[in-house]
């Protein structure tokens, strides 16, 4: 029914990312093909590796590696129609599309070591690994299966509240790692779960995986590689915002927050300058990034710095830098800018270009390397807007934000560091109506998380429209419950599987 390794012994030691982690030689790693399952789980150090090889699968192009998140974000009206996925973009993507078919195959690809770890494990009642260590792995590999269907589910299915017991279809719940032989079997041949019971499956996950993973993984970049407790917290608040559980989503949010242990840096850019310029996202924002290094793909078509690459790129960002605030009317002071409109955008052949995956471009130099950008997947802004978010929604009326004023000093937080000087700070006293509040948290979740792949989910999971976008030629409106919104299941999926349905207009 999925793509999936052919051969299990091949998936064990896809951990070149710990390699690289520790410093040693890639060169002297051992080949994947000299190992037997029974090799590689009985020695702690080889399973450590085959676990990192979870994460190693995470970075996948076609999924969350690049392609995952600039697929919601030329569908959403921050971007202009990039010719290479024009298709998604103007929603008019056949069953057939390999990008449909490259997102479908790459995230169960992914999902897969996930799920071998945890059988493997299981089946070996530990493996002779202590209980914590157990724990702690068992919990990453939950998380990343966790991540997996939350990202394949928000591609291929209407939100949750599209209907109203979220009863309508899914994605497959993939559970566990068929080999070769397995996989065409017929207890393979998966049907489309609902969405409420995805959902479900999500959270016992990420709850398992809070209670089974570590504070820190050792601190450093291992820690931002590598799945904590608050990556687990994070998701899960993410998760229950797109659901509408917002008592949830604002206590794992709140519990991130009041833990101190990250805060946001003097600028928006220091993460990215940071993460694009060659070194490791190691700032006090950093959550969860999925690893790339140069061996990975950060010179090739699929890799997200490429598409996104100054003139050398082809998604441009004219809409967004077009909806950040400007200088006041009539001024040509720069100051009175959005500090994410000077420090992370480009004019390059009169068109907008990000600076987030790629390294540190100076305003008017001619070119920038692409290099190997680490993708962001949970990073502490999120968190704050997130609180926000769902206080906004829990309260009663514009007076209860007013007398608890959380919600709005989470906003200010995010706000403050990049507001224009022309711009008035936000005071309980700015908003007039629980609605205006709503739309502010939703407008500064735009600007602040911007080509992360978040702003199409933001609009379809409020019920609201996708505007239409669009610098030389125009991506019309696309109503939130159209069935174009998502995407196909892929053609040569429904045809191996017969219990597989298709979505509607496809």
């Amino acid at each position: 029914m999925k793509f999936i390794f052919p051969f299990v012994r091949r998936a064990a030691f896809l951990g070149l990312l710990a390699a690289a982690s520790t410093g040693c030689d890639l060169l002297q790693q051992d080949s994947p093909q000299d190992f037997s399952p029974d090799d590689v789980f009985g020695s702690p150090a080889r399973i450590d590796k085959a676990v990192v090889g979870i994460y190693d699968g995470l970075q996948d192009g076609d999924f969350l590696g690049s392609r995952a998140l600039i697929y919601s974000d030329v569908r959403s009206d921050d971007v202009d129609p990039a010719g290479a996925f024009s298709s998604l973009a103007f929603s008019n993507i056949p069953s057939s599309d390999g990008f449909a078919l490259g997102a479908w195959a790459g995230g169960y690809r992914s999902m897969y070591m996930a799920n071998y770890v945890i059988r493997e494990l299981e089946k070996r009642n530990g493996a002779g690994l202590d209980a914590a260590r157990y724990n702690q792995y068992i919990g990453e590999a939950k998380f990343a299966r966790a991540l997996c269907h939350f990202t394949l589910v928000n591609l291929f299915a209407q939100p949750y509240n599209y209907s109203a017991d979220a009863s309508h279809l899914g994605i497959p719940i993939q559970l566990t790692a068929p080999d070769g032989t397995e996989a065409y079997q017929p207890d393979q041949q998966l049907a489309r779960s609902s969405v409420r019971e995805v959902y479900a499956q999500i959270e016992r996950d990420l709850l398992s995986a809070v209670d089974q993973l570590p504070e820190s993984q050792g601190g450093g970049r291992v820690s931002i590689a590598r799945a904590t407790k608050d990556a687990a917290r994070g998701l899960l608040s993410r998760v229950y915002l797109y659901k509408g559980d917002n008592t949830n989503a604002a206590r794992y949010a709140a519990d991130i927050v009041n833990s101190n242990r990250h805060q946001l840096n003097t600028t928006a850019f220091t993460e990215f300058k940071t993460a694009a310029g060659g070194d490791q996202p190691l700032t006090s924002e950093s959550i969860f990034f999925i690893a790339m290094s140069q061996g990975d793909n950060p010179n090739t078509n699929a890799a997200i710095g490429q598409h996104y690459a100054p003139t050398t790129g082809d998604i441009t960002v004219t809409p967004y830098r077009n909806a950040l605030p400007g200088p006041a009317t009539g001024s040509t002071n720069a100051t009175n800018t959005d500090r994410r409109r000077l420090d992370m955008l480009v004019l390059r052949s009169n068109r907008w270009w990000t600076r987030k995956y790629t390294s540190d471009l100076p305003n008017g130099s001619a070119g920038g390397s692409n290099v190997a950008a680490w993708i962001p997947i949970i990073r502490y802004p999120e968190i704050l807007l997130t609180r926000a978010e769902a206080l906004v929604k829990l309260a009663g009326s514009i007076t209860d934000l007013q007398t608890d004023t959380t919600a709005l000093h989470m906003l200010n937080l995010v706000r403050e560091r990049s507001r224009p000087l022309n711009a008035a700070r936000y005071t309980k006293n700015t908003f007039s109506t629980k609605e205006q509040f709503l739309d502010a948290v939703l407008r500064e979740r735009r600007f602040e998380l911007a080509f992360e792949g978040h702003r199409l989910y933001d609009l379809l999971r409020n019920g609201r429209n996708v505007p239409a976008h669009g610098t030389t030629s125009t991506v019309q409106q696309l109503d939130w419950k159209s069935p174009k919104s998502i995407l196909p299941i892929p053609a040569n999926e429904i045809a191996r599987n017969p219990n597989l349905v298709q979505n509607d207009t496809y």
